[in-house]
């Protein structure tokens, strides 16, 4: 899987405030900020729970053995899993082009990760490659959930 950071900037064009979901209850402004949040719980600037820490070390590896068994395929995850609290907080008052311009500093702040691992706060250390598979899996998934994937 090639992992063009810049097509999933290209994909955000398509975005509106009133785009609605091929599934779930997430709006689209909702959706920028979880995706947002992924990420900074990932890299460590959002910090999570202590609890959600000890099950991320538990289940984390066995989670990202089942996103390897299935290569990262956006089609054969599963729709409306679960989601970590972490991830689904969202505040009162959400603003889309806020959350829309923070999600490309956040894609393209991973498209400069060069080292050759990194400390997730759920999984460990883990690969660079694999942390970076993980963060676009989740962004092209959701961006699909939008139908603005095969839109760019």
């Amino acid at each position: 899987m090639e992992l063009n950071f810049s097509q999933l900037k290209s994909c955000l064009d398509k975005l509106k405030k009133d785009t609605n979901p091929k599934w779930g209850t997430m709006s689209s402004t909702e959706m920028l900020c979880h995706c947002n949040n992924f990420i900074e719980v990932s890299i460590g600037k959002k910090k999570i729970s202590f609890t959600t820490k000890i099950l991320g070390k538990i289940f984390g590896k066995l989670y990202l053995k089942y996103l390897i068994s299935i290569d990262f395929n956006i089609n054969r995850f599963l729709k409306n899993s679960k989601t970590l609290k972490a991830f689904k907080s969202f505040p009162i008052s959400i603003n889309f082009e806020n959350q829309k311009d923070k999600l490309i500093k956040n894609i393209d702040m991973l498209d400069k990760i060069y080292s050759k691992q990194i400390t997730h706060q759920l999984y460990g250390k883990i690969k660079t490659k694999l942390f970076k598979r993980l963060m676009f899996f989740h962004t092209k998934y959701h961006f699909n959930q939008f139908s603005i994937l095969n839109q760019c």
